[in-house]
């Protein structure tokens, strides 16, 4: 059976953060925790997955890449 409810260094092995920045992160509330006996800080595993995948990057071709670079090339050297 997963665990679902993760203490700090179960958490920070898990998201790779130091335990440092997750207490940063937590301090400002940048990520959901719980305090249960206000000493010991635990997460759920689904808090910290959402927290790792928020602002996702959509991939765009190589074609559309390529076509940029040469557009900024060609305007670039227009300016001179």
């Amino acid at each position: 059976m997963e665990k679902t409810i993760l203490n700090l260094i179960q958490a920070s092995n898990f998201t790779g953060y130091s335990k440092s920045h997750l207490y940063k992160l937590t301090h400002y509330k940048k990520i959901r925790h719980y305090k249960p006996n206000g000493k010991n800080i635990f997460f759920l595993k689904e808090d910290l997955e959402n927290f790792l995948l928020q602002g996702k990057k959509e991939a765009v071709p190589t074609e559309d890449i390529e076509a940029l670079a040469a557009n900024y090339l060609l305007t670039k050297n227009s300016s001179k």
